[in-house]
């Protein structure tokens, strides 16, 4: 395991899913963890978890489609626990239906939550890594990677995160900064809910599609590969997709 002690990292959609894995897994490796989300309760129960496995955390709620809401989180969290070693941009909204559907607001939901609060956070932290350093972990899809029907305003906010990715590994390895996209395939409520919707032939089709034969683990697998990625060994990989998908290699067409 990756030891990030005296690190911070910051998490934003931590109060649910996988940004509840992530900020457990960063907790357990040491990481002083700033949960970021917009509802209070749900952050505390993510601070609750990590107290109870003797990590240390930290509530600040704000909303990430506002940049003045995500620069003052930066700024309390860098002025009460120090400068942001890992971000890990895991927050979108979005809805989902066939193309024809889609409204404008549909795709803004979606691009404001995921793109821009991507970018609004990347940018806030960025003074502090350009003399620190820093690891940036951003969230893409397979959804996106593959064109996955009825998820227009998700794919297109995941594959604009991509290239977010891309255009920042670019630019700021300069200043040893790694930034790199994340696609993942786990379990959590919101998937649970559309697998408890299939009958027991879709859902064993599903797992026969993945060669691991499982759902990946929010913290164990997922939030692994973040912790990998903010710890040393880490350090040399930037601008790349990482499909944690158990081997689902369609995704990578």
């Amino acid at each position: 395991m990756e030891d990030l002690s005296g690190k911070v990292a910051l998490v934003t959609g931590a109060g649910q899913g996988l940004g509840t894995g992530i900020s457990l897994a960063l907790a357990k490796a040491g990481a002083d963890v700033a949960l970021v989300g917009r509802t209070r309760s749900k952050l505390e129960e993510t601070a609750d978890a990590i107290a109870a496995v003797g990590g240390r955390s930290f509530v600040v709620p704000g909303d990430v489609t506002d940049r003045a809401s995500v620069d003052a989180i930066v700024e309390a969290i860098t002025r009460e626990r120090g400068p942001v070693w890992a971000l890990v941009n895991g927050a979108v909204s979005y809805q989902t239906g066939p193309i024809e559907e889609v409204r404008d607001e549909h795709l803004d939901e979606a691009i404001r939550s995921g793109i821009y609060g991507s970018f609004y956070m990347m940018q806030a932290c960025l003074p502090s890594m350009k003399t620190a350093g820093g690891r940036i972990m951003n969230f893409g899809s397979g959804a996106g990677t593959m064109g996955m029907a009825a998820h227009l305003s998700y794919n297109i906010t995941k594959e604009g995160i991509r290239a977010l990715t891309k255009t920042a590994a670019t630019e700021w390895g300069r200043w040893a900064i790694t930034v790199n996209t994340i696609c993942p395939i786990a379990s959590t409520p919101l998937y649970d809910r559309w697998w408890t919707s299939l009958n027991d032939a879709d859902k064993q089709a599903h797992l026969d599609s993945i060669p691991l034969g499982r759902m990946g683990d929010a913290e164990k697998d997922i939030g692994a590969l973040v912790v990998f990625l903010a710890g040393p060994g880490g350090g040399y990989i930037t601008g790349r997709t990482l499909h944690i998908d158990g081997g689902k290699a369609f995704y990578d067409r």
